[in-house]
């Protein structure tokens, strides 16, 4: 579709909302309360369950959260999970390879494997913290919460920037609620993608379901396509047998398919690689007991949870250097396929004990087990990798109130990998309310860890040496800040203030003296991230609301000892990490059933690396997205929606020689009760 065509097809969907919304002011004035504008804008949940032992109103904790809530996610419509967290305070998206392709979500500067990923509660990280977003569109999505900081005294391994949850929606007693969207999207250049999903919920006061399936494809934006197809269905069934006892049980399939046409020069100095493909399927599951005394004041919980992967990789050579002659970058280009099955078993007890009102003790143990299997082919020769380890893991937390204004919350946790000493992560937090109910103060402070992965240790095969000998890189981290609350609600301001040194670092570097060019990971460097968070919002009227969230960021290089000094040079910042994203939005319901919400997105300059994961450092520009989403509520039961993206067209690279995304426009229509 022509740009022309796009621009015509945006401004018919314009006029054509608001021609709707006139005549429905006229006739009929009734609205749902989903349809209506956010009045709950800027608060996060009355509960959230990320940021202690157990579920905590978010004001008693003093470490920084955020939320991505229900009303929020019905309107902007987020193409994919990434997307949906790119507005979050001290939230970073990378697309180093280009938009459309794999994806990392990096909180406060930290590295890629720092950030831990969680569907309702059981760890989906690969085995070393890695996770890709590439492909990832789940249905039946309540809210996503993010805690930023660290966290490892309540998550363990890879919790050291902070973690990500993604909620499924509990059943409510009564009928069968459903709904189902389906969406259609073009861009201004290639592009082109749609998706839809269906949900159902119900039951009664003694058993309550929530099912969702969906589908999704997104073409791509370059002249080789990412054809990224994606499945998944998710089941959540929540019980009450007896008196005191809940049984929750949760499972989601994710499924993934998609190619990857930019080599790691870039997309224009080497001819794009139409065979190179990945495949990911994931099963997340868990099933937890929790009986509660009739007092209330003391309970016991047993979980058990498993998360499986199965990722396939086949590249074909296409003898691009016949093409492009001799470079001064490395290029992949080789027959080549990576199979590798991963499993993750764990078993959780926890127990707590509420003697008073105020407060609340927590203690538990976790027992894992990680499995990794291997299979590679090609013009490498066949090979094959079988790896496994157990870890343990004891935890305790006291959330208490001394008093109305004063809430301290201190956890620790130990945890036992094989092959590897024990970490200790402590951390603990104060808030002190200044004004109750208009002002608090808060403070917290941690350390994290995050164990070597099972092939950093044990991989050794003709281009990479195993080094077991490997420690967990550690971090140490404080934060201070407030939150302020107008009087009535109509606005407020949170600003956080952090600063977190990463230690002993894991880096892949060149074995000494190896003549056949081996590498092996070891422990080099340290770094350090600090940075002001901000999130605001004001209600003007109870059309209209005003937002701003985003973060600074300044990184620094403290020690590279070991690491190429052109890629790390002591004192400047670190690769990949832009110096501030902000964004600011508008949020209104100027016409009756017409919800209409602006936003512009600022991503500050960044240092890149050319090659992605080696080469010169290079400067990559800031650059502003604007965005459009648009719900009209057709009846109570149908809803049209739009999105615009990138609506001026910015030009904007995601890494060196690597594009982001055009202007695109998606339209779409939601039923259901």
């Amino acid at each position: 579709m022509a740009f022309r065509q796009i621009v015509s097809l945006i401004s018919a969907l314009i006029l054509s909302a608001t021609a709707a919304g006139t005549l429905a002011a006229q006739a009929d004035t009734t609205r749902t309360a989903g349809d209506t504008l956010r009045a709950r804008a800027f608060l996060l949940p009355p509960v959230v369950v990320l940021a202690a032992r157990t579920p905590v109103r978010p004001e008693r904790v003093g470490f920084a959260i955020g939320a991505v809530l229900p009303d929020e996610l019905a309107l902007r419509r987020p193409r994919t999970a990434a997307d949906a967290l790119r507005e979050s305070s001290g939230a970073f998206i990378e697309e180093a390879a280009g938009a459309g392709g794999p994806t990392i979500v990096r909180l406060r500067g930290g590295e890629e494997v720092f950030t831990q990923i969680l569907m309702d509660g059981v760890q989906i990280n690969e085995n070393g913290g890695f996770f890709d977003f590439q492909g990832l569109v789940p249905s039946n999505i309540e809210r996503i919460e993010v805690a930023r900081g660290p966290q490892s005294a309540l998550y363990g391994s890879s919790a050291v920037s902070g973690v990500v949850g993604f909620v499924t929606p509990r059943g409510t007693a009564g009928p069968t609620r459903w709904s189902a969207y389906g969406e259609g999207s073009v861009a201004a250049e290639n592009g082109g993608a749609w998706r839809t999903t269906a949900d159902a919920s119900g039951g009664t006061d003694a058993f309550a379901y929530s099912v969702g399936a969906g589908a999704a494809y997104a073409r791509g934006i370059f002249d080789e396509p990412h054809d990224t197809k994606s499945r998944d269905a998710s089941l959540r069934l929540d019980a009450r047998p007896a008196r005191g006892l809940e049984l929750t049980g949760t499972a989601r399939w994710l499924a993934m398919e998609g190619k990857l046409p930019v080599r790691d020069p870039g997309a224009t100095r080497v001819p794009l690689d139409p065979n190179a493909l990945n495949e990911r399927d994931r099963i997340v599951s868990a099933l937890t007991g929790r009986w509660t005394s009739p007092s209330g004041r003391t309970s016991q919980q047993l979980r058990a949870a498993l998360y499986h992967e199965d990722f396939f990789f086949a590249d074909q050579r296409d003898n691009v250097t016949d093409v492009i002659g001799e470079q001064p970058f490395f290029i992949f280009d080789a027959d080549f396929t990576f199979d590798s099955r991963r499993s993750r078993t764990t078993l959780e007890y926890a127990g707590s004990l509420a003697p008073g009102e105020t407060s609340t003790l927590s203690w538990g143990a976790q027992w894992e087990r990680e499995t990794v299997r291997d299979i590679t082919g090609g013009d490498f020769g066949d090979g094959r990798l079988s790896l496994d380890r157990n870890s343990r893991a004891a935890f305790a937390e006291l959330l208490v109130s001394p008093n109305a204004r004063v809430d301290l919350l201190a956890g620790v946790r130990v945890e036992k990998y094989e092959d590897i000493d024990a970490a200790w992560t402590p951390r603990a937090s104060l808030v002190f309310a200044a004004v109750p109910g208009t002002l608090s103060l808060r403070a917290a402070a941690g350390r994290a860890f995050k164990a070597p992965n099972l092939q950093q240790q044990f991989l050794d095969n003709p281009f990479i040496r195993a080094n077991p000998d490997l420690v967990p890189e550690t971090s140490t981290s404080w934060e201070a800040g407030f939150d302020t609350h107008t009087a009535g609600g109509r606005g407020f301001l949170a600003l956080t203030f952090f600063r977190q040194t990463y230690h002993d670092l894991i880096r892949t570097v060149a074995v000494e003296g190896s003549q056949a060019g081996q590498q092996i990971n070891r422990n080099l460097g340290e770094s350090r991230a600090q940075g002001l968070e901000w999130d605001a919002a004001w209600r003007a009227t109870g059309a209209w609301t005003l937002g701003a969230r985003g973060a600074w960021i300044g990184t620094e290089i403290v020690d590279g000892v070991g690491l190429n000094p052109a890629e790390y040079p002591v004192g400047e910042s670190l690769p990949f990490r832009p110096s501030v994203v902000h964004t600011v939005y508008v949020e209104t319901r100027a016409v009756d059933r017409l919800d209409a919400r602006v936003a512009a997105t600022h991503v500050g300059a960044q240092d890149v690396l050319t090659e992605r994961f080696s080469g010169r450092r290079e400067r990559l520009d800031a650059y502003v997205q604007v965005g459009v989403a648009l719900r009209y509520a057709l009846s109570e039961t149908i809803a049209l929606h739009g999105r615009i993206e990138n609506l001026f067209d910015a030009e904007y690279a995601t890494g060196f020689d690597r594009r982001g995304q055009p202007f695109n426009v998606a339209v779409g229509v939601r039923v259901g009760t």
